[in-house]
Formats: C-alpha cells, sequence, structure tokens
C-alpha cells in the first residue's frame, strides 16, 4: 500500500498596513510564494479577523496604524490572546521589505519576483508616482449652484 503524501501546510498571513499602496506590493509578494495573505487597514479590523477567521501564522504589522492602537498595541494583545502566531512590527519601508523578503524564504519552492532590496525600489517607485501624480491634480474650481426661477 503506498503512502499518502501530505502536503506541507500553507502559511496563513495577517497583514495589518494602512498606506494601500504597501500594503498592495507586500501582500503580492508574499502570495508569489503561495502564502494566503489576509489584509487589513487597522488594529480593530486585525482583532476581528483574529477573532472570527481563518487560523492565522503569522501577523505582521506596521507600527503606526490608522485609527485608534498602534501595531505594539495589536501586537500585545496578539502575544495576549493568540500566543502561538508569530508576530512581525515593522516601521520602514525598508523594514518591511526586508521582513516579507525574510517571510518568503521560509517557502522552499518559492522564488519571489526579486529580493528586499528590489522590493524597497519598487515600492520607493510607486510611492513617489502617487505624490507627483496628487501634485499633478487641478484644484477644482468651487461649485457654484444655479440660482432657481421663482414660478
Amino acid at each position: 500500500m503506498a503512502a499518502k503524501k501530505t502536503s506541507p501546510k500553507r502559511t496563513n498571513l495577517l497583514l495589518v498596513e494602512a498606506d494601500v499602496l504597501v500594503r498592495f506590493v507586500l501582500a503580492e509578494y508574499l502570495r508569489v510564494c503561495d502564502i494566503m495573505v489576509i489584509e487589513a487597514v487597522r488594529a480593530d479590523d486585525a482583532k476581528a479577523v483574529l477573532v472570527a477567521g481563518p487560523e492565522i501564522h503569522i501577523l505582521l504589522s506596521d507600527a503606526q496604524l490608522a485609527g485608534e492602537g498602534s501595531g505594539f498595541v495589536l501586537v500585545q494583545w496578539v502575544r495576549r490572546h493568540r500566543p502561538a502566531i508569530e508576530t512581525i512590527l515593522t516601521g520602514s519601508l525598508a523594514s518591511k521589505a526586508q521582513a516579507v523578503s525574510e517571510i518568503a524564504a521560509r517557502v522552499p519552492e518559492c522564488i519571489p519576483h526579486g529580493d528586499a532590496a528590489q522590493l524597497i525600489a519598487k515600492l520607493n517607485a510607486m510611492l513617489a508616482e502617487r505624490k507627483r501624480r496628487l501634485r499633478q491634480q487641478p484644484k477644482s474650481a468651487p461649485i457654484r449652484r444655479r440660482r432657481q426661477r421663482a414660478s
């Protein structure tokens, strides 16, 4: 009788990042490695996922989050209520790229698109382009209301 092959357990990661561009790039980098990424913007959103969602193996959070509660507070909550979850707290783009690169390196068959330095360069380019486009947007003229005619 042939033994059943067991497939390696898929890693589930909760990514908590307020900046949509940064979150998108980091999540896509990890998804190439067949890591299931669940995205959250705020600490409250992350807690809701942790309470009701699928099993999470890694929490990767920005230290400064939008809304109430910082990444530090979130990590403390996770360590108290979900101690089996590995927590990674980041601040700069470089630390985020490095953390994601190290997580991807744990998956033996993963070949991500570039290393941490290339990921940082991509993030910086995208953020610079967003900033440039925001500066170029014309300031809109005030909206004038039409006068209604009395009948």
